[in-house]
């Protein structure tokens, strides 16, 4: 028995050491004083996010903004100027079945609005199937 709390002791201690290696090896380089170049995770963040500044949403992708009802309707206007009917009433529907199934809104739109805040109408959607299918 001692054996083998012996070998499990020895076993976590090297895996911990590889481990601790690997992460101490894998890290971002420390900024050397006077270098200006931008660090590849910099150049990368920005790439990504002027691309998607310049790719305007439309449809499903959207994000709603739930902060109040009248910015959420608006949004879902936005949405529906832009996406085709069959998506549209789809989101709908998802809507109105987290209207009724979602105990913290309690049937409250305002509240389900705040809840859905920072969404897509495709990540509601995708919310609402995944509850269907559990």
């Amino acid at each position: 028995m001692k054996q083998y709390q012996k070998a499990y002791t020895v076993l976590m201690a090297v895996t911990l050491f590889f481990l601790a290696t690997h992460l101490a090896w894998a890290g971002p380089e420390p900024a050397k004083e006077g270098d200006t170049s931008p660090s590849i995770e910099a150049v990368a963040e920005t790439s990504t996010s002027e691309a998607e500044e310049a790719v305007e949403a439309t449809g499903l992708d959207i994000v709603l903004d739930g902060s109040s009802l009248a910015t959420f309707e608006q949004g879902l206007e936005e949405i529906k100027e832009t996406c085709t009917t069959k998506e549209y009433s789809t989101l709908e529907k998802s809507i109105d079945y987290l209207l009724t199934y979602d105990l913290v809104a309690k049937r409250n739109k305002e509240i389900l609005a705040q809840r859905l805040d920072g969404m897509t109408g495709r990540q509601i959607i995708e919310k609402v199937d995944h509850r269907r299918h559990l």
